[in-house]
C-alpha cells in the first residue's frame, strides 16, 4: 500500500535518517582505528571500540592457541584472557596471545570482509617494499587426511632482487635444510636431510611442484613466506565479496600475539557448497604492519553430530600457521640464498 506523509515530517525522517547514517560512519571509523601500514602505535595505546547499535561480541571469547597452551589467569584485571603457549624456539620461553580489553564488533558481512581485505592489501603493499626478513615459521598441516606433527622452522626470506627463502628445521627432522631461490635456472629448490642422513647423503633437487616436493606441504616453497600467505588469504577474500553470501565474518577483541597488538578476524562458511575446503579460519593480523601473524583453518567434518564447537575444531584442523620473531631489520646478503654458501654444506 502506498504510504503518505506530510511534508515536514518527511523532512523530518530523512534528517533523522541522515543523521544515523553519519553517526555509523563515524563509530565504523572510530571502532577500527586504522593504523598505516609501518607506522607505531603509541606506547601503552589500545584501541578502543565503541559501544553501538551493533551487536556486541562476548568479550570471553578468545582465539585458539596450539594443543600444548596452558592458560595463565592474569592478576589484577578483569574482561581480559591471557593464553600461554610455549614458544617453540626456547624451551624456557613463552609466546603469549592476550586478549584486550575491547568489545568485539559484528557488522555487515561485506563491509567487514571488505575492511580485511583493505588491511591485507595495504600490508602486502607496505611488505612487498621489504628486501628480506628473518622470522621463526611454526605450522601444521592436514596431508591426506593426516594432521602432521607441529614443525618450527628457522625461516629467512628474499623478496628482491629474486624470490628467495632458505629453512633449518628445529624438530621433526631436525637440521633439514631448504633452498630457494629464483636467480638459478633451473628453479629447483634444494633439499638436505637433516641428522645423519644429511652427512651421508648429498643434497638432492626438486621440482618445487612436483609429488616429491609437495608429499610434505599443502603449498609449493614458491609461495613461502608471509607475503606468501598473505596472498591466499586475500585471494579468499576478494571471492568471498564477489559471491556476495554464504560466508560470516567476525571482528573479535583485538589479540596481542607474539608482543605485538594484533586484529582477530574470524570467518565462517555456511556450508561446503560455498566453501570447499574450509569451514572456519581464524586470522591475527598486526596492527602496526597490517600483516597476518597467524592464520588457523578448520575444514569439514563428516559426521559432526554431538562435537562440542572445541571438539568439532580439534578434529577438523587443517592448516596451522604462524610467524613470530620477525625482524625486518635483520641484515641478510645474497650469500643467505646461495646454494654456495659453505655453512649450508649443500
Amino acid at each position: 500500500m502506498p504510504s503518505s506523509c506530510s511534508r515536514g515530517s518527511c523532512r523530518g525522517s530523512n534528517a533523522l535518517a541522515a543523521c544515523v547514517i553519519a553517526g555509523s560512519l563515524i563509530v565504523l571509523y572510530a571502532s577500527f582505528d586504522p593504523v598505516p601500514a609501518g607506522e607505531d602505535l603509541h606506547d601503552g595505546e589500545q584501541p578502543v571500540a565503541t559501544a553501538t547499535a551493533f551487536e556486541i561480541v562476548d568479550i570471553n571469547e578468545t582465539v585458539p592457541v596450539p594443543p600444548d597452551a596452558t592458560v595463565v589467569p592474569q592478576a589484577n584485571e578483569t574482561n581480559t584472557a591471557v593464553e600461554t603457549a610455549a614458544d617453540p624456539a626456547s624451551a624456557d620461553s613463552t609466546v603469549q596471545i592476550v586478549q584486550t580489553p575491547e568489545s568485539g564488533i559484528v557488522l555487515d558481512n561485506n563491509e567487514a570482509i571488505k575492511f580485511s581485505l583493505l588491511v591485507l592489501k595495504d600490508g602486502a603493499t607496505w611488505l612487498q617494499g621489504v628486501q628480506h626478513y628473518s622470522t621463526l615459521f611454526s605450522k601444521q598441516e592436514r596431508i591426506e587426511g593426516d594432521l602432521t606433527e607441529n614443525q618450527i622452522i628457522e625461516m629467512k626470506v628474499q623478496h628482491g632482487p629474486t624470490f628467495g627463502v632458505y629453512m633449518k628445521w628445529k624438530n621433526s627432522d631436525t637440521g633439514r635444510q631448504l633452498l630457494y631461490n629464483e636467480e638459478y635456472e633451473d628453479r629447483q629448490l634444494v633439499v638436505k636431510l637433516g641428522g645423519l642422513k644429511g652427512r651421508l647423503l648429498p643434497a638432492i633437487k626438486l621440482d618445487p611442484r612436483g609429488d616429491r616436493a609437495m608429499s610434505e606441504a599443502r603449498y609449493p616453497v614458491t609461495e613461502a613466506g608471509i607475503l606468501g600467505m598473505m596472498k591466499q588469504i586475500i585471494s579468499h577474500r576478494e571471492l568471498d565479496l564477489k559471491r556476495g553470501h554464504g560466508c560470516i565474518c567476525r571482528r573479535l577483541p583485538n589479540q596481542v600475539f607474539d608482543e605485538k597488538n594484533c586484529m582477530c578476524f574470524v570467518f565462517e562458511y555456511e556450508s561446503p557448497e560455498i566453501s570447499k575446503t574450509y569451514r572456519k579460519s581464524i586470522i591475527l593480523i598486526d596492527a602496526r604492519h597490517n600483516i597476518p601473524l597467524m592464520a588457523r583453518n578448520f575444514t569439514w567434518a563428516r559426521e559432526a553430530d554431538g562435537l562440542s564447537a572445541q571438539e568439532l575444531d580439534d578434529q577438523t584442523l587443517i592448516e596451522n600457521y604462524s610467524f613470530t620473531a620477525v625482524n625486518f631489520a635483520v641484515e641478510l646478503v645474497a650469500e643467505d640464498f646461495s646454494r654456495d654458501n659453505p655453512r649450508y654444506r649443500m
